[in-house]
């Protein structure tokens, strides 16, 4: 299924983060089951400590998974999203 992460984090961290965000890279490539696959991203808000990362997520413990990572450092929410066509073959089954 396909997700938007929506994310922050402290500004006075972003060393922080940056050195995390580095790690994470080559441990995605270690274990790329363990981890949603990004799409799209990630992405910063202009100006702002906040941004956007699109991914699919195959089983329940790759988003567990990805926000244990990055708990110390990023808030997490995660967004399903649907295909219009899917959302309307859906809607017209009920």
């Amino acid at each position: 299924m396909h997700f938007v992460v929506f994310w922050e984090y402290d500004p006075d961290e972003l060393e922080n983060v940056i050195k995390r965000l580095k790690e994470f890279n080559k441990e995605i490539k270690k274990n790329p089951k363990k981890y949603p696959k990004m799409t799209f991203g990630p992405y910063l808000f202009g100006g702002e400590s906040k941004g956007i990362t699109a991914c699919i997520i195959e089983d329940e413990e790759q988003p567990v998974n990805f926000h244990l990572y990055f708990q110390a450092e990023l808030k997490m929410s995660f967004v399903p999203i649907v295909e219009v066509d899917t959302a309307f073959d859906l809607i017209s089954k009920k």
